[in-house]
């Protein structure tokens, strides 16, 4: 788990009561909010975790028994669908609801023998439509082609022509410019940018060899000393590697190479150079904490788009268990509705069937369809 340093670089401070530079302020603010984002990367860590715990613990046990009765009553229409004095409405109503509850189940079967059941399920209550739409491309291979010397067969081909010529034409010229770039000069711009890119780089580098030479362990006799300066080193590796200058920086502090006031003496230029890297370092953070929230969201089906906050994740959970507690209990109840009065079919159709009339009316707003 991420761990911010123990005591923050800052160079504004009591031993450093002067007004601060551009650069000097630009370099306390980077610290900040890498400190901000460091913690905010261990808090994702923390609440993933517990997240996670619980949802295996009350979500998935809970998850299952909804499926199974959820699958109950898809099996248990599926049988009344031959039930006498259904009209022809009830009929069509039922169908769609056994295709969807069997889809959705099928998408969500824990194995592929479920998986197939209830495609077998919804295909069987799929209607007409399907079957309508599957004949649609036979149909359209049965239809007999165009004369080949007909008008329209000709204004076809010389259009597919005109259409490849073009994007022939296209291609040569994006070829072309893209040739035109690669040939150009930098600009005086980008030749800067480089040269101050090449300038940080080597500013990480020198603080890293000035680590490095201070701490080699293989220099060192006292076999305490080398133990510690042994670890002390692979930290330093860790951090190059990773491009993390601030955490170079408190190495320094922490093996006496430099004191707190040492940022604060720097030049402008080095300082510049400093807070270049240290910008990609916030970005490399950032770049972590958006890659944390996706994971969460892939691996607990959640739309990457929103944004959760991991101060928040635990109530989203107890407000899904209680959700999926409550539409447990309800299909529950209709099942034992449904089996003890043998007129309360009817009766529920009769009102899925106004539901999907009001889904139709106000598509935003779609009905429950367990009748809720």
């Amino acid at each position: 788990m991420p761990q911010p340093p123990p005591s923050p670089i800052r160079i504004g401070s009591a031993t450093h009561p002067a007004p601060l530079s551009p650069q000097q302020q630009q370099f306390d603010t980077l610290v900040q909010r890498i400190a901000a984002q460091r913690e905010l990367l261990a808090a994702w860590d923390e609440a993933v975790g517990a997240y996670r715990e619980r949802y295996a613990r009350e979500f998935e046990p809970l998850l299952a028994t909804y499926r199974a009765l959820s699958t109950q009553l898809a099996q248990w229409l599926d049988t009344a669908a031959d039930r006498k004095g259904l009209s022809r409405a009830d009929r069509a109503t039922l169908g769609e609801i056994v295709a969807g509850l069997a889809g959705d189940l099928a998408d969500s079967a824990p194995d592929e023998a479920a998986r197939a059941a209830m495609q077998a399920l919804r295909d069987r209550h799929a209607g007409g439509g399907d079957a309508e739409r599957a004949d649609g491309p036979a149909m359209a291979q049965e239809t007999p082609g165009l004369d080949p010397d007909s008008p329209e067969e000709v204004l076809r081909r010389v259009e597919e022509q005109m259409h490849a010529a073009q994007a022939r034409a296209e291609q040569a010229r994006q070829a072309h410019h893209a040739a035109r770039r690669r040939r150009k000069p930098p600009s005086a711009r980008e030749r800067q940018e480089r040269e101050q890119a090449r300038q940080a780089s080597q500013s990480l580098r020198d603080v890293y060899r000035k680590l490095a030479s201070a701490l080699h362990p293989d220099r060192e006799t006292d076999p305490a000393e080398r133990t510690r300066k042994t670890a002390l080193m692979q930290r330093v590796n860790q951090a190059y590697a990773a491009g993390r200058l601030l955490d170079l920086l408190q190495l320094q502090l922490e093996a006496e190479q430099i004191d707190p006031a040492h940022i604060a003496h720097l030049g402008e230029e080095r300082l510049s150079h400093y807070n270049r890297v240290l910008a990609d370092q916030l970005a490399g953070l950032q770049r972590e904490v958006q890659a944390a929230q996706h994971a969460f969201c892939a691996e607990f089906g959640l739309d990457p788009s929103s944004q959760y906050k991991p101060a928040k994740l635990m109530s989203r959970l107890r407000t899904q268990l209680q959700h999926l507690q409550q539409d447990a209990h309800h299909l529950r109840l209709l099942l034992r509705a449904l089996e003890e009065d043998p007129d309360e079919l009817k009766r529920w159709l009769r009102h899925e069937r106004a539901a999907m009339r009001a889904a139709d009316a106000f598509p935003d707003d779609p009905p429950d369809r367990m009748g809720r």
